[in-house]
């Protein structure tokens, strides 16, 4: 492709560069490890189930983390009660997974900080203490995620996220200028707010997006998505992907939200045909801002609710969006391990044992099923197995 502007030099340097921090932390096959650090906790995630992610394949784990659930508030301060943050971190190190630190403040804490003044500044200052604190962490290893999924919706969201957005690098950035940063467009994290963004004048940056359309399929029957102004998703039972499937095997609704409404959003499912093409469709904008401003992407979030929904289905959706990624060269991280939206035998939120990692997930999600470590597509190539594991941070 032609490159106007650019000299070979430059281009072979921006070549060389991305292929070091890559390099330093691939980033490619994650999984969130949600509840844990989160307000509604739950059970910690043994170090024998860390293992058996690295065995499967997965590289990294998200951790989420509300900040106020571990202790923090403006008015007490930027700190953290943090030490079982960082044995958790110790314990994915040790068993050879990667980690991204992922600030995740609860709705209501992320609607005061957008507000500005005291919640904002308190942010700021927050990540400016948790980088000098954490700076000792391996930077190779260990990425951190400055906010997720920032609202700033309305026509002044866009300038006011990207210069909050600066500030919360700048604060990393005066304390540790080698980590790896993760960063996202506004409008939840969502693609049509990263295509948006202009891109940040630092190197070590990754530009992650969320990704779970149409919600009428992936979020269908969801609670909290019940009266929700966008959405008839959560009152949606039995939908099918792709499409045609949908088509051939009617899907229904709970009855409680206005018939038309629903049948127009099914409608729009139907028409706009949503299959793997469709995705690849929607992706073209991001591909395309990726490739202008010579950045990294990572599909930070993507999945699939588990209850009620044909599971055929659901894995398809996953694997699709999983391929597309991984076509593009962007690292993903699914959503969850085992919750609502989970891999395992016994996904919930009730706090029962978890189970096993079900074998379709990892088929879904181009890895091995039968534990040797590696994706399918890299075992196809012949490429060596699973990297030893490495101690953890101390």
């Amino acid at each position: 492709m032609r490159r106007r502007g650019l000299g070979l030099g430059a281009v072979l340097a921006l070549w060389l560069l991305a292929g070091a921090v890559a390099q330093a932390l691939p980033l490619r096959r994650g999984v969130a490890l949600s509840r844990w650090f989160e307000a509604s906790a739950g059970a910690p995630v043994s170090a024998a189930e860390l293992r058996a992610l690295r065995a499967a394949g997965f590289d990294h784990v998200r951790i989420p983390v509300d900040p106020v659930s571990l202790g923090w508030s403006p008015q007490r301060g930027p700190t953290l009660d943090d030490a079982r943050l960082r044995a958790a971190i110790d314990a994915a190190l040790a068993a050879g997974l990667d980690a991204i630190v992922d600030l995740h403040p609860r709705e209501q804490t992320k609607q005061a900080i957008e507000r500005g003044g005291e919640w904002a500044d308190g942010y700021v200052a927050l990540w400016k203490a948790l980088a000098t604190k954490w700076k000792a962490l391996p930077a190779q290893r260990v990425a951190f995620e400055l906010y997720n999924e920032p609202g700033f919706y309305g026509w002044t969201g866009g300038l006011a996220w990207s210069r909050y957005q600066q500030r919360l690098v700048a604060a990393v950035r005066g304390v540790d200028r080698e980590r790896v940063l993760i960063v996202s467009g506004r409008k939840g994290g969502s693609l049509e707010g990263l295509v948006e963004l202009a891109p940040l004048d630092d190197d070590k940056l990754v530009y992650s997006f969320h990704y779970y359309l149409p919600y009428v399929f992936t979020h269908q029957g969801a609670s909290w998505m019940r009266g929700d102004e966008w959405t008839t998703a959560g009152h949606w039972r039995s939908v099918r992907y792709p499409a045609k499937a949908a088509q051939a095997r009617l899907p229904h609704t709970d009855g409680g939200v206005g018939r038309d409404r629903a049948r127009a959003e099914i409608a729009d499912y139907f028409r706009d045909g949503w299959d793997r093409e469709r995705i690849a469709a929607q992706w073209k904008p991001l591909r395309e801002w990726a490739a202008r401003h010579k950045v990294r992407v990572h599909c930070g979030e993507f999945g699939t609710i588990r209850e009620g929904v044909d599971p055929a289905s659901r894995y398809r959706w996953i694997g699709d969006v999983r391929a597309l990624a991984e076509a593009e060269g962007w690292g993903w991280s699914v959503w969850n391990y085992a919750d609502d939206f989970g891999l395992t035998a016994n996904s919930n939120t009730s706090g029962a044992p978890r189970g096993a990692l079900e074998p379709a997930a990892l088929r879904a999600l181009g890895l091995d099923a039968h534990g040797q470590g590696r994706p399918a597509a890299a075992r196809q190539r012949g490429e060596p197995a699973t990297r030893e594991p490495r101690q953890g941070a101390r």
